[in-house]
């Protein structure tokens, strides 16, 4: 029964020679003695603790004379490691200082993304009922593919509570943005406030079963009458000054009157559900001005349903009897309809319903790594560059009675004492990069810190790893070096890694910056395309202004509004629709039958409201058939391109004349050009559009080039005095359309502001090892000066290295970033090529940033006077 052999080598490698018999011989006999009294297996763990236990200064030992003050981790060693690392710091200013710089970039931006990832995984967790939260969504099967929708029918909450009783909780919830609420004052007009980029909701009493909510004052009880509210404490103090609010009035788009009932802690931005008014589930009908009563077709996406589940009904349950639940309520839609239930957790991620990409989230993880391993990759090549310079210093250590074990950790030491200055400028970087995430990144990647102990550890561990990466290899080689060769000065470059091992290192860093400077191009290139590509609708110089939110729109104001709009010079055109520009991101489904056919069509149409004049003030081109007349209700209607392919016809003309039947039989009288209706991330999918006036909420004007600015403000006045209830809120159509791509800006910045990190940590460590390089070189320039060597040959010397190293990263960087960037492009139905330039660029990037690093030391090298370096001579 022997010891393991590996805690054997270890041993050897760090004790002294002198004393590894002596220590080797208790080990071994203790060994004996534990294999006797536990068992081999047991005995061999035994071992390696006791071998380690070498090491540490209050390890139970068999002899206390083991800590003599020599030991390895005594206090007056430990002290001793302080001091020497700390002089060495101080004699190589400059290689500190880059290291310092580049440990602390790297590990800074490795915090942010930490704390990024994080928030995002941390999102909704704080509901006690977060693993048995889900929501019910809308799955449709069509020969595209399978593609779901957050919404579901109206009628679907109801239909649940009777079929499934067993649920343990369950809550219809409907979606409105921007909610408008007015204050009703005794004396004198309303106070109107505008909730911007908010979400309002219409929720169930459930809900908050479901959902963990903490009141300030009241709460949902009274929530399932009509014109009722609760609110956030945020909006309660805005609107009223105080949270002690309950029974006071707001009108919701300062029509309809409610009372509030409850008012709620204002919630972290740890939550998908962020909604500071919510209105009883019951006050819908009067808010809406019509019966909710559509049928399973009809599904919009705000509209949701969410429950709670538990032993008595799960989600296994509910897949078992999800298809007959269709056959019930939906029989035409067995073959391509589905109610998945989607657990909260997902809901975050998922890209089908508006959540973020977790790729995305992933792939920064990823480049948060990479900036870790350039940072250390940087003090590994300064270290072992720098270890010729030490190799007197080990030498004469070593003769003095040092151990290879206490040369070892005297190099960690200075490895930690630069790793622990690093961290102090990261948590620097840290604040600064924290307060800029929060005022310029948006949608996905906006995130907010919050404290916990779960961070202490996450810097710990990326201290000590990068401790262990940038400190080990070093440390080994220095500790490694004979006395006799070291004291000789005969230590070579080869024996300190050569340049094969810092080429290989440079080399990785090299294929990183490559791979971000792909990503960069990639990203902006893409960018550039989705706004400039032709989406098939006029977009310059055209205002859209929001109606109001009224259940039926005033048709007489509305023409009111049309007549003073146009008589302002400026402006060109008027039309009315129900969600402005035609890629609006509104989108309202449903099913529909063609002609004659006796089934309802596999697919689902989009549906719009527009007027007859949306066609010329957007510019939208018809392939066949006419206009839709002037009417205020639905009579007529025009179909897009797809529409006609999802019916299986290939000549437009052939559906001119013929039925679509939406509860009503309306004629097809055009077909319309495809333009894009969502972003370019999605298809061009299957739309009529029709007319009808109640259900318009946006007026589009088409300007002539003037001043903007004049058109606004008299709109303004024009829009105030006919609708003083309402809120002026208007915004040009170009500016709406970059709100769709908000995350892949958002992206770039991010992608960008990494690689200049990666770059910046590259070119310090580039800096260092052309300086390391220079000072090494220093007689061998000045006998090429002498021999006649011009200064481009002295340049070519220091560069020729690295711009072989560039063309190897190149070869391993472009199938990686290729593999990555493709995935990326996969999410846009509209994509750029990857084309060989972009790859070539990075290169070119890569080598240009290598030539003014390598530059200013060479040409500084090739200038010195040739007489100072070979005087010694």
């Amino acid at each position: 029964m022997t010891p393991p052999r590996l805690a054997d080598q270890f041993l050897k490698f760090f004790c002294a020679p002198d004393r590894l018999e002596e220590v080797q011989g208790d080990l071994h006999e203790e060994f004996l003695y534990q294999v006797r009294r536990v068992g081999e297996r047991r005995a061999r763990w035994r071992y390696w603790r006791d071998v380690l236990g070498f090491f540490r200064p209050f390890a139970i030992r068999r002899k206390p004379d083991d800590y003599s003050p020599n030991s390895l981790f005594s206090p007056s060693m430990i002290q001793n490691y302080v001091k020497i690392a700390w002089r060495n710091l101080v004699k190589n200013q400059t290689y500190a200082l880059i290291n310092v710089t580049g440990l602390g970039l790297g590990i800074g931006a490795a915090l942010l993304i930490f704390a990024l990832v994080r928030y995002h995984y941390a999102i909704d967790k704080h509901h006690q009922k977060y693993d048995r939260i889900y929501r019910v969504l809308t799955e449709f099967v069509t020969p595209e593919g399978v593609f779901d929708i957050a919404g579901v029918p109206y009628a679907m909450g109801k239909a649940l509570q009777n079929d499934h009783p067993a649920i343990e909780n369950l809550a219809m919830i409907d979606l409105y943005r921007d909610p408008l609420v007015a204050i009703p004052m005794p004396n004198g007009p309303d106070r109107k406030f505008k909730e911007a980029h908010q979400m309002g909701a219409f929720v169930q009493p459930a809900y908050f079963r479901i959902f963990d909510y903490h009141w300030v004052v009241g709460g949902p009880t009274e929530l399932a009458q009509p014109n009722t509210v609760v609110i956030s404490a945020e909006n309660a103090t805005k609107y009223f000054g105080t949270t002690q609010v309950i029974g006071k009035v707001i009108k919701l788009n300062a029509v309809m009157n409610t009372r509030i009932v409850g008012v709620f802690e204002d919630y972290r931005d740890n939550t998908d559900f962020a909604y500071p008014i919510m209105a009883s589930w019951a006050s819908l009908r009067e808010f809406y001005g019509r019966p909710l009563t559509e049928g399973f077709d009809n599904i919009n996406g705000d509209t949701q349903c969410f429950v709670s589940l538990n032993d008595g009904f799960s989600k296994a349950d509910w897949d078992r009897q999800m298809m007959a639940f269709v056959k019930k309520y939906k029989p035409h839609g067995v073959k391509d309809t589905r109610f998945p239930m989607q657990p909260l957790r997902d809901i975050h991620f998922s890209t089908d319903t508006g959540g973020v990409s977790q790729g995305l989230i992933w792939s920064l993880f990823a480049i948060g790594v990479f900036l870790i391993i350039t940072a250390s990759i940087n003090f590994v090549n300064l270290a072992t560059a720098q270890a010729l310079n030490r190799s007197r210093e080990v030498g004469v250590r070593k003769v003095l009675g040092s151990t290879r074990g206490q040369l070892f950790w005297q190099f960690i030491g200075e490895t930690a004492l630069l790793t622990l200055a690093a961290t102090a400028l990261a948590l620097l970087f840290f604040q600064i990069g924290q307060q800029l995430a929060q005022e310029r990144l948006h949608g996905a990647f906006r995130f907010t810190f919050y404290y916990d102990e779960s961070v202490i550890g996450w810097l710990a561990l990326i201290v000590v790893a990068v401790i262990g990466l940038s400190g080990l290899y070093p440390a080994l080689v220095l500790a490694g070096f004979k006395p006799a060769l070291a004291l000789a000065g005969r230590i070579t470059t080869r024996q300190v890694g050569g340049f094969s091992v810092r080429r290989s290192l440079v080399i990785t860093q090299f294929a990183i910056s490559q791979m971000l400077i792909v990503g960069m191009i990639v990203v902006a290139s893409q960018l550039q395309y989705i706004q400039t590509k032709d989406l098939g609708f006029r977009q310059e110089a055209i205002l859209t202004v929001r109606l109001p939110s009224s259940p039926k729109q005033d048709i007489s104001k509305m023409n009111t509004f049309r007549n003073l709009a146009l008589a302002i010079p400026e402006v060109k055109k008027l039309s009315y629709s129900v969600s402005g520009p035609p890629q609006s991101g509104w989108i309202s489904q449903t099913m529909i039958k063609f002609d004659t056919r006796p089934e309802p069509e596999k697919f689902t149409t989009q549906q719009q409201f527009i007027d007859a004049d949306y066609l010329n003030v957007y510019g939208l081109k018809l392939v066949a058939g006419r206009n839709l007349q002037p009417a205020d209700t639905a009579r007529e209607v025009l179909v897009n391109e797809a529409f006609v392919k999802a019916l299986g016809i290939r000549d437009p003309a052939k559906v001119l004349g013929k039925l679509m039947h939406n509860g009503r039989g309306l004629e097809i009288v055009g077909v319309l050009k495809d333009f894009n209706q969502n972003n370019l991330k999605s298809g061009i999918a299957p739309l009529y559009m029709t007319t009808r006036a109640t259900s318009y909420f946006y007026a589009n004007l088409q300007l002539h080039n003037g001043n903007f600015r004049r058109v606004i403000v008299q709109l303004e006045k024009d829009y105030n005095g006919l609708y003083p209830e309402s809120y002026f809120s208007a915004q040009f159509v170009d500016e709406q359309l970059q709100e769709f791509y908000v995350q892949e800006q958002t992206m770039a910045k991010l992608v960008n502001f990494f690689a200049g990190i990666a770059v910046v940590i590259g070119g310090l460590g580039l800096y260092g090892l052309v300086l390391f390089m220079a000072a090494q070189k220093t007689k061998e320039i000045g006998v090429r000066k002498v021999l006649g060597a011009s200064i481009r040959d002295i340049l070519w010397l220091f560069g020729r290295e690295f711009f072989r190293l560039v063309v190897v990263a190149f070869v391993i960087a472009t199938p990686m970033a290729w593999w990555v960037m493709s995935h990326w492009l996969q999410d846009f139905v509209y994509r750029i090529e990857l084309d060989w330039w972009i790859f070539a660029l990075a290169m070119l990037l890569t080598a240009l940033i290598t030539l003014l690093t390598v530059s200013y030391e060479s040409i500084k090298a090739s200038l010195a006077n040739p007489v100072k370096s070979l005087r010694s001579e």
